[in-house]
């Protein structure tokens, strides 16, 4: 892959070799509202799944639209959506890898819906590890190698747009530098095994074979998620925005009952419902409420 290896990642920043440039750009970490949706995303998908296998054709988190540069066009930007998940940090990519490659070989022989939750219970231990996430990339296998693919070997910037469901409609754009990776990456057959565990199920196109990765290095975020004239932007990184808010005890123990590392942003999320809809204190209708409504 060395002929594309056009992204170098050092420490907190990356250079991009293009063809008459050279760029110097950070690297940033997902900010945690987009973190926790992503993660909330799929780990919901995995519960629909055991509920109804087939009952699940897509879903906003995994498939965003991705917007690469077309050379020698008069329209120069090209459109397609692609499947990203995350990749484990350095330090937990060989337990990670290991686990679904044993998973993988222990339901090889199963029927596929049999083998499900076996399937499902490795891939919730990952994205219930936020600690062992690189929240500074996403991933993705290239199944087509078409438009998207040479456009990233010619010119390896692009931008990820996430959009949610009504009546939030979360929306984040992730501008990144994308870095192409192929067999023996360690990083690539975690993507590819990643990819192997659920080939089959219905919000994936099967395909036989697949011959590289991308890693979506995240150079810049842009909260585009839409709010009412007359309230300011979301500011991603604010904490506590509405912390006057008081809570009932039984409002509380809803909180507590949460993961630990969603705890935050929930009660954030919470408190600006609340604060919105001109609530005096958070009950525990309130909290069953907002996260029917917060949950897309």
């Amino acid at each position: 892959m060395s002929d594309v290896a056009q992204v170098n990642v050092t420490g907190g920043g990356m250079v991009v070799r293009l063809a008459s440039d050279t760029l110097s750009l950070p690297v940033l970490e997902l900010p945690a509202p987009l973190a926790s949706w992503l993660q909330q995303g799929r780990l919901d998908v995995y519960r629909r799944l055991l509920e109804d296998p087939a009952g699940v054709d897509f879903f906003q988190q995994h498939l965003p639209v991705l917007v690469t540069r077309s050379s020698g066009s008069s329209f120069p930007f090209n459109c397609g959506n692609k499947g990203v998940g995350f990749l484990p940090d350095e330090m937990n990519l060989p337990r990670y890898t290991d686990l679904y490659r044993q998973t993988i070989e222990a339901t090889r022989a199963m029927p596929w819906r049999e083998s499900l939750a076996a399937r499902i219970a490795a891939a919730r231990s990952f994205h219930e590890d936020p600690e062992a996430i690189d929240c500074r990339c996403l991933t993705s296998i290239e199944i087509f190698r078409k438009r998207t693919f040479h456009n990233l070997r010619e010119y390896p910037l692009a931008s990820l747009l996430f959009t949610g469901t009504s009546p939030r409609y979360r929306s984040f754009q992730l501008n990144c530098a994308v870095e192409i990776i192929g067999e023996p990456d360690p990083r690539f057959t975690f993507i590819k095994l990643s990819r192997r565990m659920f080939e089959f199920d219905a919000f994936h196109i099967a395909q036989p074979d697949f011959h590289v990765g991308y890693l979506f290095w995240i150079a810049e975020v842009i909260d585009k998620t839409p709010h009412r004239v007359g309230f300011p932007a979301r500011d991603s990184g604010a904490a506590g925005l509405h912390s006057s808010l008081e809570w009932d005890d039984e409002a509380l123990s809803v909180l507590r009952s949460l993961p630990a590392w969603s705890r935050s942003h929930v009660k954030t999320e919470i408190e600006r419902y609340g604060a919105e809809r001109g609530f005096g204190r958070i009950t525990v209708e309130v909290v069953s409420e907002a996260r029917k409504i917060l949950r897309h």
